[in-house]
């Protein structure tokens, strides 16, 4: 097997950890920044009321979380709030007499009904007929987020390996597939400054989807970068066409919506959408599922259970792998333990896994989110059965694992991937 032939087997899928290293926050991270803000009385960025508000529900999201953790009957688990719960529960009372027909749910709780008369009474000019927490919803995605998501570009030294990996093989025709759920640029900063065009889906300015037969792939290098949340740089226009804000013309900029600028998708529930370009997106993401080996799930904590259900169905009854990358996974009772040992002389390592038992407790952790109520709507459709066979842990992070796996022009990715290659023709043919 050649290093083309390993890197055609392989999807890439990162979560918010494969980001930290440049500077942006995780989802726990932002929740805490948002307690210092509103804690904060020199702070502009909230109106009383809404800093009010949001102490509220973050107090009831602690109780929440403290309640799912103790339901379970299960010491191994303890959830922890993160900010798009947060963004979750704001959608869900922002819209409540749409999910609940008010003669059901009469005036939900007084304190919000308090907290909406005091918002409205404060004078302020940028209401507009918004309610409180629609004024929230709309800070957190449009103000905050991007804030959240700066990051200083010479941070992406953690990156160097992989563009030494792309020069160590110049010739060879193959295409990194990634697929992200981050809204931030961190990918297409790297690209950037080493001179790489990512195939992002649009061309000459425009979003022409994922069939590429009319695109000239040679204008793109090396990366296939699809964000299945969508990105910091994209916004929807009121004519309901979206742009990336580097290809918006003057009357475009008139049209902005605000509410889709940027144009992401930002809290846990239901993400499945009709409209583009998310639907061709998630579409070309299950497509890549049923055509790869391997799945390197980088930085992703399992809390989307849509995105949990289209990895699950793609390795059942297969020998297909999900290799999740992650210094630190789960609730604190997970405890995820493994170590670099050298190979050899030539300084090439291998990991040594963890056990059976933790592979085992971390499946069982993802089932309990597909079943859990309050991460999905519906979740007695969720896929919940996922067996410890098709999970692989490398319990290191993004950092370590470009270092590792793509130094020496991806020495240790080939061999990893023909491990697995050769178990599964012994298995296949064992005589």
């Amino acid at each position: 097997m050649e290093i083309k032939e390993a890197i055609n087997k392989s999807l890439f899928f990162l979560g918010a950890g494969a980001s930290k290293n440049a500077g942006c926050l995780l989802s726990f991270d932002m929740l805490s920044f948002l307690r210092d803000e509103i804690q904060n009385d020199t702070d502009n960025k909230f109106l009383p009321s809404e800093k009010k508000a949001l102490k509220f529900i973050l107090s009831c999201l602690e109780y929440h979380n403290e309640w799912r953790t103790l339901e379970l009957s299960d010491k191994d688990f303890k959830f922890t709030p993160n900010i798009e719960e947060l963004a979750l529960i704001i959608r869900r009372i922002k819209n409540r007499e749409n999910f609940i027909p008010y003669p059901i749910t009469g005036n939900w709780s007084d304190k919000l009904t308090q907290l909406e008369n005091e918002y409205q009474r404060e004078p302020s000019t940028e209401k507009k007929g918004k309610t409180i927490f629609e004024a929230i919803d709309l800070k957190l995605k449009c103000e905050l987020l991007p804030e959240w998501l700066n990051f200083d570009s010479q941070n992406l030294g953690y990156f160097k390996p992989l563009s030494d990996f792309f020069r160590s093989h110049p010739n060879e025709k193959f295409r990194l597939d990634i697929f992200s759920l981050n809204n931030d640029l961190v990918i297409e900063e790297f690209s950037a400054k080493n001179n790489l065009s990512p195939w992002r889906g649009f061309s000459n300015g425009k979003w022409v989807g994922l069939d590429v037969d009319e695109v000239k792939m040679e204008d793109f290098d090396r990366i296939n970068l699809f964000k299945l949340h969508g990105s910091l740089d994209w916004v929807r226009l009121s004519t309901n066409e979206f742009k990336q804000k580097q290809d918006l013309t003057t009357q475009d900029e008139e049209n902005i919506d605000k509410y889709h600028n940027p144009y992401v998708i930002f809290g846990q529930g239901t993400k499945t959408f009709s409209i583009e370009p998310f639907f061709s997106l998630v579409q070309h993401f299950k497509k890549k599922l049923s055509e790869k080996e391997y799945f390197f799930v980088i930085g992703y904590s399992f809390f989307d259970p849509y995105i949990n259900n289209l990895l699950i169905e793609a390795t059942s009854g297969n020998s297909k792998k999900i290799i999740i990358i992650n210094p630190k996974f789960g609730p604190d009772g997970i405890k995820i333990e493994g170590v670099f040992k050298h190979l050899s002389e030539d300084k090439y390592f291998r990991i040594e896994y963890p056990s059976k038992t933790d592979v085992n407790t971390l499946a069982k952790y993802i089932e309990k989110i597909q079943t859990n109520a309050f991460y999905s709507e519906l979740p007695e459709y969720n896929v919940s059965q996922i067996t410890s066979n098709n999970i692989e842990i490398l319990p290191i992070g993004f950092d370590t694992f470009l270092q590792k796996f793509f130094e020496n022009g991806g020495k240790l990715f080939l061999d990893f991937i023909k491990d697995f290659e050769n178990k599964k023709n012994e298995e296949e043919k064992p005589f």
